[in-house]
């Protein structure tokens, strides 16, 4: 007899009550994990340093040198008055219209590299989004916002602003070969913080305004044929935010949303937003959101990791999108936090460091790719998911206490006699460590979990039982 199909005989007496898999919830539509490229790719993209930028490429996105985010949101730039103050290192993204009736299409290079450089390292799915309209088309006469924090398109400018957003996708498209899939006119519109004189682009949208300009986007993209891409909105900052937004749409705006955009740094509203996109018939992203950890700018701290591993695995197993969006991938070592999975200098010297978050987004993202299922636990400190046609088993194991053994049944999967599973770990002494293997019994395993620690448990050649 084959060794590999013995029957298992091995079994383990849990020395804890195990975490079990609700496999009754879980989900197939995930398509991956990406970034924002504003405002690194702005920076990034015009290093001298060719080769230490392709570096930082692909420790990103290259799937077996790096993290393999497979998704990408490209900024359209409104373009800052040049009479106004210089904005944050890298916000000061490029816009392609500098005035009514003018465009510069060499504009935005550094940015347009690295969308070029993920593409070619695998990243399949690209969307474009606006943090504000160009300057000459706002009330203010700037890109960071009204005086007010209100309303900052002009009322005679919206048919303006969709025009220059679909003609950039147009152009990439026709130009470069790049297709967006989806175009984003928005971003935490209903934000009222957006006001003249930030340091970065914004533009607040009452609710009415939002939906004028999401029917007028989706309108110009069908009148320049572009049918490969579709309108997605509205990246609000909170999950409450976006619930009241499409509560409050019309039929006809909700109609030609192709894709639910939201960020999850605020809001608890997940399950009613994930049932409100069912409803509709809406693919739902978490299109972006980001941790900082502690203040004391260290880029080994734990904190961030545990937020972010923590902030994934809520959104995961409760709002369930299709695809989890980190803000800036590499963030400015010049901001003094701990945003960010690299730092590069914004300004200066070409230079950039790993930080821990990066080695906690591995922990889910080298292992947790496009395709596989995801399973919740009984557990919040425990996610699992599943990939059939890889037949590979994953467990993410969030620890931010003490040590301690984490145990998992796992009866509704086979695997042969002989299983160990691979072990990999994130936690103040190892980055994504590889540790000894653990044997997988017939009933389940048990794992090592240390101090204030990220595991991920990978079991291959394993087959979902038929129920």
């Amino acid at each position: 007899m084959n060794h590999a199909s013995k029957k298992i005989t091995r079994s383990i007496t849990f020395m804890s009550e195990p975490v079990r898999l609700k496999l009754e919830e879980s989900y197939d539509h995930f398509e991956g994990w990406g970034t924002s490229l504003a405002w690194w790719a702005n920076e990034l993209g015009g290093w001298q340093d060719q080769a230490k930028a392709a570096e930082v490429m692909d420790l990103v996105f290259d799937p077996e040198k790096g993290l393999g985010l497979n998704i990408v949101r490209y900024n359209i730039g409104g373009g800052e008055n040049s009479d106004m103050q210089k904005l944050r290192p890298g916000g000061d993204v490029p816009g392609f219209q500098p005035e009514p009736g003018k465009w510069d299409w060499e504009a935005d290079a550094g940015q347009r590299a690295v969308l070029q450089g993920a593409l070619k390292r695998g990243a399949n799915i690209a969307e474009a989004f606006s943090n504000s309209p160009p300057y000459w088309m706002t009330n203010s006469g700037s890109v960071t916002g009204a005086v007010d924090g209100g309303n900052n398109l002009r009322e005679d400018q919206y048919d303006a602003f969709a025009d220059y957003l679909t003609e950039v996708v147009k152009y990439y498209r026709d130009q470069w070969g790049i297709t967006f899939r989806t175009l984003d006119p928005l971003n935490e519109p209903s934000s009222n913080w957006w006001k003249k004189g930030n340091i970065q682009e914004g533009c607040h949208f009452t609710v009415d305004k939002q939906a004028e300009i999401i029917r007028k986007v989706a309108d110009s993209l069908k009148s320049k044929g572009l049918d490969a891409t579709v309108v997605s909105a509205a990246d609000d900052n909170s999950i409450d935010e976006t619930v009241h937004n499409l509560q409050a749409y019309d039929l006809d705006t909700l109609d030609v949303i192709g894709q639910i955009n939201t960020h999850s740094y605020n809001g608890s509203r997940m399950e009613e937003l994930r049932t409100l996109a069912e409803q509709l018939g809406k693919r739902l992203w978490m299109s972006e959101c980001g941790t900082g950890g502690s203040e004391t700018h260290s880029h080994d701290d734990m904190t961030s990791v545990q937020e972010l591993a923590e902030r994934i695995m809520l959104d995961l197993k409760i709002m369930q999108p299709s695809a989890w969006v980190y803000w800036q991938a590499v963030e400015d070592e010049g901001a003094n936090n701990n945003w960010g999975f690299i730092h590069a200098h914004f300004t200066g010297e070409e230079q950039y460091e790993v930080t821990k978050q990066y080695y906690g987004m591995a922990q889910f993202s080298k292992f947790i790719r496009p395709g596989a299922s995801i399973i919740p636990t009984d557990d919040g400190r425990t996610l699992a998911t599943y990939d059939p046609a890889r037949r590979k088993l994953v467990l993410v194991i969030r620890n931010e206490l003490s040590a301690s053994k984490t145990a998992i049944e796992l009866n509704d999967f086979t695997y042969s006699d002989a299983m160990e599973a691979q072990v990999y770990q994130t936690s103040p002494d190892s980055n994504m460590k590889r540790l000894e293997n653990v044997l997988v019994y017939h009933n389940g395993l048990e794992v090592d979990t240390a101090e204030n620690s990220i595991t991920t448990v990978v079991l291959n050649e394993v087959t979902l039982k038929l129920k």
